[in-house]
C-alpha cells in the first residue's frame, strides 16, 4: 500500500480497454494522474496471454490505488479489476456516460463519470477524487461505522436528493444494502472514511438505490453529490 516514505511516489494502477476508440480517454487519465503528482501505471501495448497475468499479478502488488474503466463489461478489464480487488487497493471505478448499464458487482463501489464532450469537467474532478482516495487509504483500520449506521446515513441522503431534485428512486432493504456495501467493503472499494466525502456520499447512494447499475442513475447520483459538495 502507499508508502510511509515522504518521496514515495503514489503509483496508481490503470485498467482501461485498449481498443480503437479509448485514446482519448485513456490521455485523458494519464494527464491528470502526472498533475496529481502521482505514478502511472498501465499497459501501453498488447501483451501474450501470459506476459499479460504476469504483468498484472506483478503490479497490482506494487501499486496504491486503482482506476478502472469497465466500458461495455469489457472482459479483460473485468477480469483485471477482479483481481486487482482480491488484494483490497482503494479503487475508483470509471464510467462512460454513453454506456447503459454496469455490473451489478461494482454496487457500492466509489465512481466517477465522464462524456467525450466534457474531458476537461472530468479531469478536474478525477484530480479531486485521486486526493480523496489517498488521503483515507490509510484509514481502514478499525471496524469503523455498523452496517446499520451506513444504511441509516444513505437513506437521509436519498431523502436529500429527491427533495432536491424532484427525481424518485426505490431503495433496497437494509439486508440487500448490507450485502452491497460489505462486498465493496471486503474488496477495499470502500472504506469507512470515505463516508462523509462525496465519493463515500455517491458510494452508499449506489449501494442503496435499487437502479443503480444504470449508469444514467449513476449519473444522477454523482451530479447531484458534486453539487452537494460544492454548496
Amino acid at each position: 500500500m502507499i508508502s510511509d516514505h515522504p518521496a514515495a511516489p503514489i503509483r496508481v494502477l490503470a485498467l482501461m480497454p485498449m481498443l480503437a476508440g479509448y485514446e482519448a480517454i485513456r490521455e485523458t487519465v494519464a494527464a491528470t494522474v502526472e498533475s496529481a503528482n502521482f505514478e502511472l501505471v498501465w499497459l501501453q501495448d498488447l501483451l501474450e496471454d501470459w506476459e499479460w497475468l504476469d504483468w498484472l499479478y506483478a503490479t497490482i502488488r506494487q501499486c496504491d490505488l486503482v482506476l478502472a474503466n469497465p466500458s461495455k463489461h469489457n472482459a479483460f478489464v473485468m477480469y483485471e479489476l477482479g483481481v486487482a480487488r482480491a488484494d483490497a487497493r482503494p479503487t475508483l471505478i470509471m464510467l462512460d456516460r454513453g454506456d447503459s448499464q454496469l455490473s451489478g458487482s461494482l454496487d457500492g463501489s466509489p465512481f466517477r463519470l465522464y462524456s467525450s464532450a466534457e474531458f476537461d469537467v472530468f479531469s478536474r474532478r478525477l484530480q479531486a477524487d485521486l486526493s480523496v482516495l489517498a488521503r483515507v487509504a490509510f484509514s481502514q483500520a478499525g471496524a469503523g461505522p455498523d452496517p446499520g449506521q451506513h444504511y441509516r446515513s444513505a437513506l437521509r441522503l436519498l431523502q436529500c436528493f429527491g427533495d432536491e431534485t424532484g427525481r424518485s428512486f426505490e431503495g433496497v432493504n437494509e439486508d440487500a444494502f448490507t450485502a452491497r456495501l460489505s462486498h465493496s467493503r471486503s474488496h477495499g472499494t470502500f472504506i469507512p472514511s470515505l463516508a462523509d466525502t462525496s465519493l463515500g456520499e455517491a458510494a452508499l447512494l449506489a449501494a442503496l438505490i435499487r437502479s443503480s447499475r444504470m449508469v444514467d442513475t449513476m449519473s444522477a447520483i454523482r451530479d447531484w453529490v458534486d453539487l452537494r459538495a460544492q454548496t
